[in-house]
């Protein structure tokens, strides 16, 4: 008889081995690893499960037997068993307004994209970006610095964002001005935008899968290093790096806490792990009938009550943090969210993808400052 998978990679391993007969389920916005209920509150509960998101559901007497999702899924070895979950999420057709923010995080929001006064700290959660002259004229980037670093080997400082905010290797990075003169902090370094699905759950080694990582070295001027310090703003020092149980479902449900240049101070729940989808725009692939790869982030996090969004765009790069007895520690890294998606034109509504920092942070050879 089969053992009910019980932790994350335990779910991880029972997913993997169904990835085929997942993927070709129709309409398949991806899958995740989470719990079969919420409360009343958005916090989630149940037995741990394999979430597909689906943009409707269908009645089983209306699908041919290879259109439907199984009520529960088993491993290659049958050892493992995972009930699923089919979640209706849908993608609006309109971009979303401008977030709505309370007065004293609109007064913070300003104040981290430097609108007023001088600069004379690099902390987590204040605007960096700039601009690049292309074919088609000015194009401008902007995001959220996430944390304060310094390279293991070297021990060269910097600050850590998101690779779609640092692009390439060699490019400038400022604090815009806006009352101001632009301020260029540094030069991007390093960049990261994937990495094999080996090296992020131990023992669970699926085929043509990888994780998004987006994430970017900034290595600073030196006159700023001494600028840099990792205290969030309204949250205090970050207090060290929180490490992901994977033998556990107890990253499920946890409260986060993030400071962005857009919508300032937020909180959320994380609702699942591990979310993953197809990279299927590949037409060459389609043409072949080959099997595309999937593509996945570690956390998916929701707007807990009392805020309207967690993130919104501009926000990209933030530091996750979570709250323990030392005081707060980091969690992940901020990498996108509505309408933002993985690997095609689908996405999940209000929802935000964040990227596990332990795991980055080893992965790129960093530290905290």
């Amino acid at each position: 008889m089969a053992k009910k998978a019980e932790t994350l990679r335990e779910l991880a391993q029972v997913r993997a081995d169904n990835r085929r007969l997942l993927n070709l389920v129709a309409g398949n916005q991806g899958t995740a690893l989470g719990r079969k209920d919420f409360t009343a509150g958005g916090e989630p509960e149940g037995d741990p499960c394999i979430i597909v998101y689906m943009p409707h559901k269908i009645h089983f007497a209306l699908l041919g037997e290879n259109l439907r999702v199984p009520s529960k899924l088993t491993s290659r070895d049958g050892a493992l068993e995972a009930p699923t979950d089919v979640v209706v999420t849908t993608r609006p057709d309109q971009p979303k307004g401008d977030p709505t923010l309370s007065p004293e995080n609109r007064e913070l929001a300003d104040t981290l994209q430097w609108r007023n006064g001088k600069l004379n700290r690099l902390v987590p959660g204040a605007q960096i970006g700039g601009a690049d002259l292309t074919h088609q004229g000015l194009e401008s980037y902007v995001g959220t610095l996430g944390y304060a670093v310094r390279t293991v080997d070297g021990d060269l400082p910097g600050i850590l964002t998101n690779q779609h905010v640092g692009g390439t290797a060699s490019r400038s990075m400022y604090i815009p001005g806006v009352q101001q003169q632009a301020l260029r902090i540094g030069v991007t370094r390093t960049v990261r935008e994937h990495y094999p699905d080996d090296q992020w759950i131990e023992g669970v080694d699926e085929r043509f899968a990888y994780v998004r990582s987006d994430a970017a070295l900034v290595a600073v001027e030196p006159e700023l290093a001494g600028a840099l310090a990792n205290d969030v703003p309204e949250l205090g020092e970050i207090r060290g790096v929180h490490q992901v149980d994977l033998d556990s479902m107890d990253i499920i449900g946890r409260r986060v806490k993030k400071v962005g240049r857009t919508t300032g101070l937020t909180e959320g729940i994380i609702v699942a792990y591990g979310y993953g989808i197809q990279n299927a725009n590949e037409i060459i692939d389609r043409v072949l009938d080959a099997e595309p790869a999937n593509v996945y982030t570690d956390f998916l996090i929701a707007a807990a009550p009392g805020f309207a969004e967690f993130s919104a765009p501009g926000d990209s790069g933030s530091a996750i943090l979570v709250e323990t007895q030392a005081g707060a520690e980091g969690l992940g890294l901020l990498w996108g969210g509505w309408p933002t998606d993985i690997g095609r034109n689908r996405g999940l509504e209000d929802l935000t993808y964040g990227i596990d920092l332990a795991r980055l942070m080893t992965t790129m050879g960093l530290k905290l400052l």
